[in-house]
């Protein structure tokens, strides 16, 4: 299995790859305002987690890796599709909630 922070890693460069695609998208300056917050999150843990080691042994990272790599399969396929900017939103929060759990296990 690929190390679990690299779905970390994913996360951000489908937003950062997209992020002006998905800026156009948001019809709301609340909208717009919550992408922008969820990108930085996303980089910030972009950061945190491009120089540490994790193993995928423990079951508890491997599940939350198989979790981070679905959620970020929905968010390519949502940005894809450009449909709902609400849940490809709803998509990226739950990203970043999953690699906060991998980057607490990875102790940053």
């Amino acid at each position: 299995m690929a190390n679990a922070l690299e779905s970390i890693l994913d996360t951000f460069t489908t937003l950062d790859d997209n992020y002006s695609l998905l800026r156009a998208a948001c019809r709301t300056q609340a909208a717009r305002d919550q992408l922008a917050a969820k990108y930085s999150a996303a980089e910030a843990a972009y950061q945190k987690a491009a120089n540490q080691v994790l193993s995928d042994d423990e079951a508890t990272v491997a599940v939350l890796n198989t979790q981070l790599t679905s959620v970020n399969k929905q968010i390519q396929k949502a940005v894809a599709e450009m449909g709902d900017m609400s849940k490809v939103i709803d998509h990226i929060t739950q990203a970043l909630s999953l690699g906060a759990q991998l980057l607490a296990k990875a102790g940053v």
